[in-house]
């Protein structure tokens, strides 16, 4: 728990996202317990006996997290985790006994997982993914769509589906090679090893390696540094690495500044305030700091 919180919600239930009195969307959490703690939303993957694998309930859960965040700028950063021993494993075994038999449900699968993880990667809003304990396939897939990661000592993190004489079906033949490089990346999707918390920090997949019972702290001190921030600031700045991933030279920087004077021009934007705040010597207090969530039984 984040030192000085008082305004913690538990979302699991069930949840609302307002805009004056039109209520946006509403969906009962089934998979995921999701916890509203001042401008940060905690969401746990809860199937413990099936070791978060993905389950199509869960996909349900995770579209509308990803919706609340979208629809709600006061949000300033989204924590996920696994419960028990587990981030996730990956798809769910009785998910896939029914792909492998049907080609067009597991095209369907398929689609609807990468679009969530897609989503994911390019919300405004910063995704800090808190691993402990196992993450293969799917779940891999997801800790590569995150913006922060932060490991336990004790997780093994895998991509696993050579193991199993499978290919990457979710982005990570597309995400890993652009983070660790591509001789690596074939290394870790041709042995299907385990990594150990160490080497995921240093091959970039991870900024932390911490102690199990310090993963909670050192997600709070990374929220630190994230939620002070403009939530438009930081969103801008993913849009502009995303944008300039794969262009040459000359064209990235041309798009970094197209972006740079989209965002900093208008008079009402957080550039604007933050240079007013620097120049007046005072806080600068974002636009995105304002929004209604409300959660009803």
């Amino acid at each position: 728990t984040r030192s000085g919180d008082i305004n913690t919600m538990d979302m699991s239930a069930s949840l609302f996202v307002l805009r004056g009195n039109v209520r946006m969307i509403e969906h009962a959490f089934s998979d995921l317990n999701v916890i509203r703690r001042d401008n940060v939303i905690y969401a746990t993957i809860n199937q413990i006996e099936r070791l978060n694998s993905i389950t199509e309930s869960l996909l349900t859960d995770l579209d509308a997290l990803i919706t609340t965040v979208e629809l709600d700028p006061s949000i300033k950063a989204l924590v996920i985790r696994g419960s028990g021993r587990a981030f996730s494993v990956g798809l769910d075994q009785h998910l896939l006994d029914k792909a492998f038999d049907d080609a067009e449900y597991f095209s369907s699968v398929l689609e609807r997982l990468a679009g969530i993880l897609l989503r994911i990667e390019e919300l405004d809003a910063p995704v800090v993914a808190a691993v402990n304990g196992l993450a293969r396939a799917g779940g891999f897939e997801l800790i590569l769509c995150c913006d922060v990661v932060i490991v336990a000592t004790s997780a093994k993190v895998g991509d696993a589906h050579t193991a199993f004489g499978v290919v990457p079906g979710g982005g990570s033949s597309f995400r890993l090679p652009r983070i660790v490089g591509a001789m690596r990346a074939k290394e870790i999707f041709f042995s299907g090893r385990w990594m150990n918390a160490d080497e995921l920090v240093a091959y970039g997949l991870a900024i932390a390696a911490v102690p199990d019972d310090s993963l909670d702290s050192a997600v709070e001190d990374c929220l630190g540094w994230l939620t002070d921030k403009s939530r438009d600031c930081l969103g801008t700045v993913k849009r502009q690495m995303r944008l300039t991933a794969t262009a040459p030279a000359a064209e990235a920087i041309k798009i970094e500044r197209e972006v740079f004077l989209d965002y900093v021009t208008p008079q009402n934007s957080d550039a604007q305030e933050g240079f007013r705040a620097y120049r007046e010597k005072r806080p600068p207090r974002w636009a995105s700091r304002t929004s209604v969530v409300d959660e009803r039984a």
